[in-house]
């Protein structure tokens, strides 16, 4: 039988508070593709010609960036804000831990129910 993220207890621990997470999303992107060349090819080209490039204008730095960032849904009794740094652990079929800050987060509060969330950590 297949395995779903509720049989996994899947929880975001950060700085000490334990969230359950409800839906998740880990993103890796290229931290290293501020080094990119610019393609310029054009239609001036003949077939079997090499692409055209150049360096790029703006040149951004990946210094202290992992790429990596978790976006998130929880239930909890407090909320996650925005811009706050420390220890975080991921836990169930996705295993991940170390230092993160949020970059954004959003909170729901509705008679009758928990306090939901939504949160995006950026890895460092």
């Amino acid at each position: 039988m297949a395995v779903t993220p509720h049989d996994s207890g899947s929880t975001f621990v950060f700085d000490g508070t334990t969230f359950t997470v409800t839906n998740l999303t880990v993103n890796f992107s290229d931290v290293s593709g501020a080094t990119d060349r610019i393609d310029i090819s054009n239609l001036a080209q003949t077939t079997g010609e090499t692409i055209l490039t150049q360096a790029r204008p703006l040149v951004g730095s990946a210094t202290g960036e992992t790429g990596k960032e978790i976006t998130f849904d929880y239930i909890g009794i407090t909320q996650l804000e925005g811009g706050d740094s420390g220890a975080y652990a991921l836990g169930g079929d996705v295993a991940l831990s170390g230092n993160a800050t949020i970059v954004s987060s959003t909170l729901t509060l509705a008679v009758n129910d928990v306090v939901r969330g939504n949160a995006t950590v950026r890895i460092s």
